[in-house]
């Protein structure tokens, strides 16, 4: 009987270190824990939800909607493309204003009609550059430059 004891003896001492326990015997690291970066603030996120508003205003007044569209929008006789209306000779201006890309035209074409890309460079052009006059009527009758100071002042 000494012997099924003592045969028993590795696997009990195994058993009551546990899975962890023997992998700090041996040198073994614990598994790291990634750090999450914190979420934007309640302030922040108030801005960026009516900033976000403000662009699905603009959106709608120049189009008619906001969001991806299923298929291509064209206004002024297909000088003005996607939700925001842009010219393409304006999307590539500016894409290259903002980040030193430079479109082809079929790009710019292509990036006006996506809705993320657009309106991407809709909130630099207004929001960082503060310049709302690239849609005159609709940036009078929703009152963009009022909207975008009185975001600035929360």
């Amino acid at each position: 009987m000494t012997s099924v004891r003592a045969a028993a003896l590795p696997f009990l001492v195994a058993a009551s270190l546990g899975v962890g326990g023997c992998a700090n015997l041996f040198g073994a690291k614990p598994p790291e824990v990634a750090a999450v970066a914190p979420g934007p603030t309640a302030r922040e996120q108030e801005l960026a939800d009516r900033k976000e508003q403000l662009l699905q205003q603009l959106s709608t007044c120049e189009s008619g909607s906001w969001g991806p569209s299923a298929r291509p929008i064209y206004g002024g006789r297909g000088a003005y493309h996607g939700r925001f209306q842009f010219t393409l000779r304006t999307f590539i201006a500016y894409t290259r204003k903002r980040d030193g890309t430079a479109l082809t035209v079929q790009q710019a074409r292509e990036y006006t009609q996506d809705y993320e890309k657009a309106a991407s460079l809709t909130w630099y052009m207004i929001y960082d550059l503060q310049e709302p006059w690239h849609w005159p009527l609709c940036s009078r009758k929703l009152g963009i430059p009022a909207q975008v100071n009185l975001i600035k002042s929360i």
